[in-house]
């Protein structure tokens, strides 16, 4: 982000040709009007120097330190100051050309090649890595910056106006240029808040600058990228930063990031912020369609984390309980024996227990018949009280009469004996009494130990 830069303008005469900076008029042909007079003639001969067409910048600079040396009170000392800014521009060296344009805004608040430096190359003055601690010089360097970005957004009529268009410059380029640069002092706004540290202040303006100019993408993923940093602190800002991360990846049109960028961002959303936040990637991809089209997100949106899907669950198993607290008790059973300690609350808490033994206000748990062992008068059952499959086997103490076929409805209550983990299958031992629901049909056998009828007296 502190290397890339938004291409400003393209305007070759923003900073003018050299001669247009002062009038190359002689003393001797200085009219008694003009405000302005060149000492003497050495000054102006030295001037001369200064904006020859093939003059080099490191040539210009020395002479211009000469100017400044010898004629420190010039009345064309703000022209100097304008070529000292260009000079420096063309010498790559934006410390002193920044330290220039300050100068210049001082006296002239409204120069436009003095606002251009300040707020396009701020960035280029702050720490290479993002972690290093900000200079008092850099601090001062970000208060001047943002100082400008306010004073052209307050003033941009007045910077722009059609009297104020450079000599070269076209009306198409001129009529570019305020929207361009009112754009671009918003997004420095938003990104000086950022360096400051100031998450409220930078979150605001960074808003502001895709609510007017949604194709920045680089505001989005800084966005994105400062909405993460403060995700214990405000869990709930999460949704906003996955939707500017997925739109920083997604939006290919002007203003768009490069293509490697992207590809890295989109990584970084699937495999890690989204699936971490959410916990699957289920709805990324219309995310990403929705980012895709939009800088930002409609009101109300909100993506579910996985302590909102979690709370979901357990309100809907808290309703589901309520409405059906067998399977709640069947479930609740079911998950302690598949976990990891299994075998150990088996034996604690399940086997022999007579079960549901009344807990939760259920005395008999309920299943529907998939199998019975043998088919006529069984004293083995198997039940489905969750899903299709058979996860429950009754061994009965009595077969039952006659035969029945399977998906009717069966409850009972016994002690569980046995189970496996996969598949899943919980063995009891019931008695013949406790089965309700059994309608087979036959001939009733007679009970074990059951006394016999007296037979019959003879006539």
């Amino acid at each position: 982000m502190k290397t890339t830069i938004i291409s400003l303008v393209a305007i070759a005469a923003l900073a003018a040709g050299l001669k247009a900076q002062a009038p190359a008029a002689a003393p001797a042909a200085a009219s008694a009007e003009k405000k302005k007079n060149w000492k003497d003639n050495a000054e102006y001969e030295l001037y001369s120097a200064i904006i020859k067409p093939d003059a080099t910048p490191a040539a210009r600079l020395q002479n211009l330190d000469k100017w400044k040396s010898a004629y420190p009170q010039s009345e064309y000392a703000d022209t100097r100051q304008k070529i000292y800014l260009i000079t420096y521009q063309q010498l790559n060296n934006h410390r002193a050309a920044f330290d220039m344009a300050t100068e210049i805004l001082k006296t002239e608040p409204n120069d436009l090649a003095s606002i251009q430096e300040i707020l396009g190359y701020v960035r280029a003055l702050m720490p290479a890595k993002p972690t290093d601690p900000l200079s008092a010089q850099n601090k001062a360097d970000l208060d001047t910056a943002e100082k400008v970005a306010h004073t052209l957004l307050s003033n941009a009529d007045a910077i722009f106006a059609p009297d104020k268009k450079p000599q070269g410059a076209t009306d198409a380029q001129w009529a570019q240029a305020k929207p361009t640069m009112v754009k671009f002092a918003q997004f420095t706004l938003g990104y000086i808040a950022v360096e400051q540290k100031d998450n409220a202040k930078a979150e605001a303006e960074l808003t502001k600058t895709l609510q007017t100019d949604p194709t920045n993408a680089q505001a989005s993923y800084m966005l994105a990228t400062l909405l993460l940093g403060q995700q214990k602190e405000h869990p709930e800002k999460m949704s906003l930063a996955l939707f500017e991360y997925a739109r920083a990846a997604n939006y290919d049109g002007p203003g768009a990031l490069d293509a490697n960028t992207r590809k890295t961002v989109d990584n970084f959303l699937a495999t890690k912020a989204y699936n971490t936040y959410h916990g699957s990637t289920e709805g990324l991809d219309q995310l990403k369609t929705l980012a895709k089209a939009s800088a930002l997100p409609p009101e109300g949106f909100k993506i579910k984390s996985t302590v909102d899907i979690d709370v979901e669950k357990a309100a809907a198993a808290a309703a589901e309980a309520a409405a059906n607290p067998m399977l709640a008790l069947w479930r609740t059973i079911k998950t302690e024996l598949t976990g990891d300690n299994g075998p150990a609350y088996f034996e604690s808490s399940v086997k022999d227990a007579g079960l549901p033994g009344g807990a939760n206000g259920v005395t008999k748990f309920k299943g529907k018949l998939v199998s019975t062992t043998p088919a006529v008068r069984p004293k083995e059952l198997t039940l489905a009280i969750e899903g299709a499959a058979a996860d429950v086997t009754l061994k009965l103490d009595e077969p039952l009469p006659g035969m029945m076929e399977a998906g009717g409805e069966i409850s009972f209550s016994g002690a569980a004996k046995a189970y496996t983990k996969d598949p899943y299958m919980l063995t009891f031992e019931v008695s013949r009494d406790d089965i309700e629901g059994w309608t087979g049909k036959g001939p009733t056998p007679p009970r074990t130990g059951a006394k016999k009828a007296a037979p019959k007296k003879k006539e």
